[in-house]
């Protein structure tokens, strides 16, 4: 069996993350738990599943018991870590299969988790506003990103022959932004907000608060709307600039 600093070798490369939490926070203890993974056998597709089911639990959890689906959803991202680097370790990692597995549990679970904020917000007093505020967010995010996603593989399909148009390149560099230059401001978002279960974590924990009759989980709810919501926005005008680009042959 390797070393935890050979499995950091192989597992880990230097430029991996962008998200400073998961560089020095998650990684540090997910090459532990990788070690045993491969130890005992198990596949990357097998973590996977697993941190979906957790992370899926954690988020359905959230709207009774805050606090504990907070810190399940943390172990979720965790194990998050985890399946890549087993899939490193094994070669595993050029297949796109084990790839959409991980990403069915990702947003899968971060949709439930918005909604589920929403209906504890609702039970804590916040009214059928707080609820609807919880929909809507799981809707947004997913709805912009998915419509821009198929936008431009719809164009790469149409000519599945040819060379994609630097337009299509351009707005793919910028729909995955690696680099300050892709896109300031998602980079920044990418670098230190990142893990969306940093933020259940600090509902869960102001959930434990009431300031004049008002649950602090509700106010977190209503506060990260607010900022969701001008993001939005501003992620809808910045989608329709770089989807704009020119199809070859058109």
């Amino acid at each position: 069996m390797k070393s935890v600093r050979e499995l950091k070798g192989i597992c880990q490369p230097p430029d991996l993350d962008m998200c400073l939490y998961r560089r020095f926070v998650i990684r540090p203890v997910s090459i532990h738990l990788t070690r045993l993974f491969i130890a005992a056998g198990i596949g990357a597709d097998t973590v996977s599943i697993i941190k979906g089911v957790i992370a899926t639990a954690g988020a359905v959890l959230f709207c009774l018991r805050p606090l504990p689906a907070a810190l399940l959803l943390q172990f979720s991202f965790l194990l998050d870590a985890c399946d890549g680097e087993v899939a490193r370790f094994t070669g595993s990692c050029s297949r796109a299969g084990g790839e959409y597995i991980d990403k069915l549990g990702d947003v899968g679970s971060r949709s439930l988790f918005h909604l589920s904020w929403g209906v504890g917000a609702f039970l804590a007093g916040g009214g059928w506003p707080a609820l609807a505020a919880g929909a809507v967010v799981g809707c947004l995010w997913l709805t912009v990103r998915f419509c821009s996603v198929e936008t431009l593989l719809e164009s790469f399909a149409n000519h599945s022959g040819s060379e994609g148009s630097a337009g299509e390149k351009a707005a793919l560099e910028k729909l995955f932004v690696r680099k300050p230059g892709s896109g300031r401001i998602e980079h920044f978002l990418s670098l230190f907000i990142h893990p969306w279960v940093n933020l259940a974590l600090l509902a869960a924990v102001a959930s434990l608060f009431t300031h004049r009759g008002v649950s602090g989980l509700t106010a977190v709810l209503w506060a990260y709307t607010g900022l969701w919501l001008v993001n939005t926005v501003r992620k809808v005008i910045t989608c329709a600039r770089v989807m704009s680009f020119r199809r070859p042959g058109q």
